[in-house]
């Protein structure tokens, strides 16, 4: 459901994301001499031009094979782990470019950057700006990140509506994105979140006997079943959320009354679980399409769908 839609009454919430594949690690020769790490200024003003030496796309793989030399053993190469990958991205590079994406936005109300990367679990990037100072931070795979892709997301953050967003290109943040593995957000050093939801069972209405009815009837028993929670608050608007990055489902301590009919209880459980079976669409332009056509089309197959909306607008 979504906003502009004249036959909706009730607004839902939802997060997602995607599971892309994995970026193959690069295979070196020999473990290469220790380097002092390259000093980085914390800060960056606006330069007059961004000078940043091209990095290849393919510049962290090769396909060169170790070879043996005749004074060493194979065997002791071999046991030889390979070093970490070299950051293509550094804090000094992307701040000068997230002073390039202030000054094609016009922006007056910063001066300068300041870019950190974090093992973040949920966050791609975050900012702030105090007294002209924009604290930028990256989510640490962004370190392997293009130039264009740092660029799009430092515009991204500087437009501060969704009319804004519309007109700026996002095809290399977009692919970036979606090409980062879950276990890109489960590093160490990643600060847990704090649980807030409540996974213990109802008074009323049970989560998993809903789940296990919903199931059966619309998805032939093959959904598998997320982790099911209730939501620390009895929120009124947000009834219902389907986090894909966690496979968690969380639904309004709300909807746990003796008022609740059954059908309606279940009808918001098979509106998450449509998102957990369909996943996440895009537009023509990378938006993200939470409620797309295919979506609205089997949405309307639960079986009391009518009657739940109308009893939804009275909640």
């Amino acid at each position: 459901m979504s906003s502009n839609d004249n036959d909706r009454a009730v607004q839902l919430a939802f997060d997602f994301s995607e599971n892309p594949e994995q970026v193959p690690n690069a295979r070196v020769q020999v473990p290469p001499k220790p380097t002092a790490p390259v000093p980085t200024a914390p800060v960056v003003n606006a330069p007059a031009h961004i000078t940043s030496a091209p990095v290849p796309a393919h510049s962290f793989k090769t396909t060169e094979r170790p070879t043996t030399s005749s004074h060493v053993p194979s065997t002791a190469l071999s046991a030889v782990p390979p070093p970490p990958l070299p950051p293509l991205q550094t804090e000094r590079n992307a701040a000068a470019l997230f002073m390039h994406a202030v000054r094609e936005r016009h922006v007056q109300t910063v001066h300068a950057a300041r870019v950190s990367f974090r093992p973040f679990r949920a966050t791609l990037y975050s900012f702030r700006v105090s007294g002209g100072l924009a604290r930028v931070r990256f989510h640490v795979s962004f370190k392997h990140a293009a130039d264009d892709v740092i660029l799009q997301a430092a515009q991204l953050m500087l437009c501060r509506t969704k009319r804004a967003r519309k007109g700026v290109p996002r095809e290399e943040y977009d692919a970036f994105v979606r090409a980062l593995p879950p276990a890109a957000f489960q590093l160490p050093g990643a600060r847990r979140a704090t649980r807030r939801s409540d996974p213990g069972p109802g008074k009323h209405h049970c989560l998993h006997a809903s789940f296990a009815r919903i199931n059966a009837k619309y998805f032939g028993g093959q959904l598998a079943k997320p982790e099911l929670c209730w939501s620390p608050k009895r929120a009124r608007r947000i009834l219902g959320t389907y986090n894909e990055r966690v496979d968690r489902l969380i639904l309004s301590k709300i909807l746990d009354a003796e008022r609740i009919p059954q059908f309606v209880f279940d009808y918001v459980m098979y509106h998450e679980l449509l998102h957990k079976h369909l996943g996440i669409g895009r537009h023509a332009d990378g938006r993200r399409c939470v409620h797309g056509a295919d979506f609205k089309r089997q949405e309307r197959r639960f079986e009391h769908y009518t009657q739940a909306l109308a009893w939804l607008k009275k909640l």
